[in-house]
């Protein structure tokens, strides 16, 4: 695998998490029941820089869409 691909299926697994998160809040806001948009990690993961601090939280949703994406790209070779 060449650096290309691998960098193309890292932004799409990436991609389908955040899309996975949207799509759940959005689904959760729409049938006002809150289970797709539930922390699973007690504190988020965090990376902090000197000047740039990124957090990021694990839902159902985002995992779903993680899954979803890994599914489309490895059939799609």
């Amino acid at each position: 695998m060449d650096g290309g691909k691998a960098s193309k299926i890292a932004l799409a697994i990436l991609l389908g998490t955040l899309a996975g998160a949207v799509v759940g809040v959005i689904v959760d806001n729409v049938f006002g029941v809150h289970i797709l948009s539930v922390y699973l990690l007690q504190e988020p993961v965090r990376l902090e820089l000197y000047v740039i601090k990124v957090e990021a939280q694990v839902t159902p949703a985002s995992l779903l869409g993680l899954v979803a994406t890994l599914f489309f790209v490895l059939k799609k070779g």
